[in-house]
């Protein structure tokens, strides 16, 4: 009951922010851009707060977007039978949006470029078509338009819309979800240094070429995204509201010219050009540091099993020795070889003995602990490392479960499978503080084991100690 409480609690917490979000932004977007009837052409910031919103917390915020445009259109002297179907409209937007991106698997963390064109697409040829027809339907309906008058209102919404969803939506995400590893100081910073270089080149300067303008702002923009695309959309977006500030008291490359349409026209795709390249050039940096990561990842770890493979042999090591010599206590590296695997692989083929090492594997890994290591040297070799073996016992027993464990699988897939163990031990740092020099230990021992007659383990130098 009180869960059910406290998640109504939210879900009116939500809707009554996002409404408040709305209004106010849509009231600074009608008072600051440029305004041609009821909508603004340069950039209707509503739009993106409210895309932004649903995509992030569902449909708990589409009461408030309703709200919030129907506080706004009210307050623009709209009749409540328009302001009531705008405000639908627009609220059916968003949960079209939300329904688009689950039918389309897109991504709101924009981690892809299929991401953020798809997002892109979907705002110019879906969402805004729809939001500027409808909403202009119903605004006629108490407000006769012309033919003339219909077409112009919608191109003109779509165009306000359009620019409010591109400017805003892909910042707020990404401000959302990178909120934990941003720094407040180099947000401010950012929009600090971007606002100044373009007060400093169109207010100080009065600079009069667009070119100019660009060549100041753009590729630092750029160079910001691919450092991190959340600071580089943070900077394009400074830059393109500044402008428009600008552009709003007459300030600036687009305040002049002899139509003021086209100058509005010539701003939003100066705008749109910072917005669209820092996303695209961000995302691309992004796309190719994770095919980085996914390469080394392939190179560090078997693709089978996604143990650690030999690449990272060295290390582990190295880790292991540093712990013994630090706590003064035995590791214990142990080489692992299964007993007749070539045999399985030829009687059953490849597929059944990829399976059986999966469940070896998975016998290994349930006998071994957080601060341990299990790597796969390749085919049918495995090395574990027990960090801080305090008693031989305690090795001599983990061992022991391990081959009736292993000696316990009987069938893969419906095929008889006959399959145990030999293991060698090399004691860290009794036998070596190399790499070379443990690995060849625990390798003869465990070829000691083979010897022996398989399915047991033998602890260097300590032959008697079999099982």
């Amino acid at each position: 009951m009180h869960q059910k409480k406290a998640i109504d609690t939210s879900i009116f917490i939500r809707s009554i922010l996002m409404a408040t979000i709305y209004f106010i932004t849509g009231k600074i977007s009608l008072n600051i851009f440029h305004q041609e009837t009821i909508v603004t052409v340069s950039a209707f910031a509503p739009e993106g707060f409210a895309l932004a919103g649903a995509l992030i917390f569902g449909k708990s915020v589409l009461p408030g977007i309703f709200l919030g445009q129907l506080a706004l259109a009210l307050s623009s002297h709209l009749s409540f039978g328009a302001a009531f179907g705008i405000g639908a409209v627009n609220t059916a937007e968003a949960a079209l949006a939300m329904m688009l991106f689950h039918r389309f698997k897109l991504n709101r963390h924009l981690t892809t470029m299929r991401d953020l064109t798809g997002m892109t697409l979907m705002i110019l040829f879906i969402l805004q078509p729809f939001s500027a027809i409808f909403g202009n339907l119903f605004l006629s309906f108490t407000y006769p338009l012309t033919s003339v008058e219909f077409v112009k209102n919608t191109l003109l919404w779509w165009f306000g819309n359009v620019m409010g969803q591109v400017l805003f939506t892909p910042l707020l995400l990404l401000l959302y979800d990178n909120r934990r590893h941003l720094n407040l100081w180099k947000i401010v910073s950012v929009v600090v240094i971007f606002t100044a270089i373009n007060i400093f080149f169109q207010g100080y300067l009065d600079t009069e070429n667009t070119s100019i303008l660009l060549i100041a702002t753009l590729p630092l923009t750029i160079y910001i995204a691919t450092r991190n695309i959340t600071y580089g959309a943070l900077a394009a977006v400074t830059v393109s509201l500044s402008t428009i500030i600008l552009k709003h008291y007459a300030q600036g490359v687009f305040a002049g010219g002899e139509s003021a349409i086209l100058n509005i026209i010539d701003l939003n795709f100066f705008a749109l050009s910072h917005v669209v390249l820092a996303l695209l050039v961000g995302v691309l940096f992004r796309e190719k540091e994770e095919a980085i990561r996914h390469l080394k990842a392939m190179a560090h770890y078997d693709y089978l099993t996604g143990l650690p493979n030999r690449h990272l042999l060295r290390e582990r090591i190295h880790h292991s020795v540093y712990i013994a010599q630090n706590t003064g206590t035995q590791n214990a590296i142990c080489f692992v070889d299964l007993d007749g695997f070539k045999a399985i692989n030829d009687t059953y083929g490849h597929h059944i003995g990829d399976q059986l090492l999966k469940e070896v594997v998975y016998v290994l890994q349930t006998h071994t602990r957080a601060g341990d290591d299990l790597l796969r040297l390749g085919g049918d070799e495995f090395l574990i490392i027990y960090n801080s073996i305090h008693d031989e016992n305690e090795l001599k027993e983990k061992l022991t479960r391990i081959l009736k464990d292993v000696e316990n699988i009987r069938e893969v897939e419906g095929c008889g499978i006959d399959v145990s163990l030999s293991i060698g031990v090399a004691w860290c740092p009794k036998h070596g503080v190399s790499v070379k020099e443990l690995v060849e230990t625990a390798d003869n021992a465990m070829y000691a084991a083979k010897k022996a007659g398989k399915n047991r383990y033998v602890i260097a130098t300590l032959i008697q100690d079999t099982y």
